[in-house]
């Protein structure tokens, strides 16, 4: 583990960002090795004299890039091997034998082209005129008030959501808003329930920030509520509009038992991830359970990338008691998303531009599902289950096979398709038969259909 003092600090760009580089650049020179351990947030914030949600922020932007990954009570290690080629751009001349990947099956990775990039910048141009000589100044720390006021008027609109702008604090990364999440709580009062299997971003962070942490198992429709109660949680972390895994939608009766549940208790929460509630291809929406009680609801979403892949912009919309503990325990927040960004893009909510493009991405997104359905249905047919068919950008397959998870990965690798495993969203992993992620958004429709041929071929032959 080593110090980053040697970072100098120029003006002009936010110091997050300054970090993430410094960072990102020694990694690639491989002057910090693979495996090695960053400095913690602590030691490091101390170091460059910022405070510990910059480094935080920087940190989980080098996670969200595959760089480092966070390890519950370790820290972060860098997970990039620096000097290796990368197996997808190895070449045939240097080693005939390792297939080139031609079907990468990412989840997160989305179709550039389709981005209405005309009217964003002609909005961001017109702010540059307009703003010239205060864009750059530092905003305010919980984000641009009119951001925050498009926001409480799309997410009422959308979500049911009762919020208002004062009320909403802009992040980067839905993981960087659960560090702030993380800071109002108190780790002698409560304990952390998270659905299992789930989003693990959320439990390390929780695992990092030094709370005990208990998965809880889900019934056919959401998170076990009898376990809940057994379990001593007293705040539960839900994505009740599309579960990560199994990609279920809860029903307005399990919210309303959850709420039941958070209102028992002074000091009980609910954390809920609106996760991908914008694409939804078959059923009606359902209010999130923010809108049933604001003030036991801590609610934290993002506007996609499938949607804005320009910015990575989350928010979290917190009860006023909470909201006073942040205005208390976090002073020094630093914003993560520049104030040109976030003009630009209340400009593009108030301007209707987002919900137009809303609109026809639900229709490319819902037209490339199709295409992958009938492709497993086609060559896979009776040997895989899928989970989440009718919600989000990415699938989970549940293969009957005796191979591992690992296995089943690698035989992929070897036709040049890449799947990835789901092992890490398991606290305790009691599968029977292996399950791999697959997502679509980035894939042509041909694409999809011969890398899930090739996946047949690979699996079943």
């Amino acid at each position: 583990m080593r110090e980053l003092s040697a970072i100098r600090f120029t003006e002009g760009e936010p110091l997050f960002i300054q970090i993430y580089h410094f960072i990102k650049d020694e990694i690639l020179r491989n002057q910090i090795t693979y495996e090695e351990f960053l400095p913690s947030i602590r030691s490091c914030a101390q170091s460059l004299a910022v405070s510990k949600n910059t480094v935080e922020v920087a940190y989980q932007l080098l996670v969200s890039e595959g760089y480092v990954t966070s390890i519950p009570k370790k820290g972060y290690q860098v997970t990039y091997k620096a000097g290796l080629p990368s197996r997808r751009h190895v070449t045939e001349r240097e080693d005939s034998s390792i297939p080139q990947i031609r079907y990468d099956f990412r989840y997160g990775n989305i179709e550039l082209g389709t981005f209405p990039f005309h009217p964003w910048n002609k909005l961001r141009n017109k702010l540059i005129s307009y703003h010239q000589r205060t864009y750059m100044v530092e905003g305010l720390a919980q984000g641009e008030y009119i951001l925050r006021k498009e926001l409480s008027k799309l997410l009422h609109e959308t979500r049911g959501v009762l919020a208002t702008p004062e009320q909403i604090i802009i992040g980067a990364t839905p993981q960087q808003l659960v560090s702030i999440v993380v800071q109002l709580l108190d780790r002698e009062k409560h304990v952390i329930g998270v659905e299992n299997p789930g989003y693990d971003g959320a439990r390390n962070t929780f695992l990092n920030g030094g709370y005990r942490v208990h998965g809880i198992s889900l019934d056919a429709d959401g998170v076990s509520i009898e376990e809940l109660r057994q379990s001593g949680a007293s705040v539960m972390y839900v994505s009740p509009s599309q579960q990560f895994i199994n990609k279920m939608r809860m029903p307005l009766e399990k919210r309303n038992q959850l709420t039941l549940w958070a209102q028992s208790l002074s000091h009980f929460y609910l954390v809920e991830d609106d996760y991908e509630w914008e694409f939804k291809y078959q059923e009606s929406y359902i209010p999130s359970i923010q809108s049933l009680s604001p003030q036991k609801v801590v609610y934290i979403g993002r506007l996609s990338k499938a949607l804005l892949p320009l910015i990575n912009v989350s928010y979290v919309v917190l009860p006023y008691e909470l909201l006073s503990r942040f205005h208390q325990r976090v002073p020094e927040y630093d914003q993560p998303v520049s104030r040109l960004d976030q003009l630009t893009l209340a400009a593009y909510l108030s301007d209707g531009y987002w919900h137009r493009h809303l609109q026809h991405m639900r229709k490319n997104y819902g037209e490339k599902r199709e295409v992958f359905l009938q492709a497993v249905a086609r060559y896979m047919d009776g040997r895989v289950e899928i989970e989440g068919k009718d919600t989000g950008l990415h699938v989970f397959l549940t293969v009957k096979s005796q191979c591992t998870e690992a296995e089943l990965m690698e035989r992929a690798y070897q036709k040049g398709v890449k799947v990835y495993g789901t092992a890490r969203y398991w606290l305790h992993d009691t599968r029977e038969q292996p399950t791999v992620l697959l997502g679509y958004g980035a894939l042509t429709p041909d694409d999809i259909q011969e890398g899930i041929r090739l996946l047949a071929s690979a699996w079943f032959e």
